[in-house]
């Protein structure tokens, strides 16, 4: 699925364990996370609500989104107590 589909990016930076950054840009979030789209999530509007969805790259280098993941709200409950920074 194209990237444009997505409302949102949300990073989980699982090597700090206090933030998750969420922002409208991919490239930053990439860029954070030294070119990689591991714990980068796309966040997509579905019929049954948003839902972030797991990122690769494909062939062609460009990142692309791939298999639903989770609902946003149960993502974000479980990971309360995490600073959310809005980029």
């Amino acid at each position: 699925m194209d990237t444009a589909k997505a409302k949102e990016f949300i990073f989980l930076d699982l090597l700090n364990d206090e933030k998750i950054y969420i922002s409208k840009d991919l490239q930053t979030l990439i860029d954070m996370n030294n070119g990689s789209l591991t714990s980068i999530y796309a966040v997509v509007d579905t019929e049954s609500g948003e839902k972030l969805f797991e990122m690769d790259f494909a062939y062609s280098g460009e990142p692309i989104i791939m298999r639903v993941f989770l609902h946003k709200k149960f993502f974000m409950d479980h990971y309360w107590n995490r600073e959310i920074i809005n980029l």
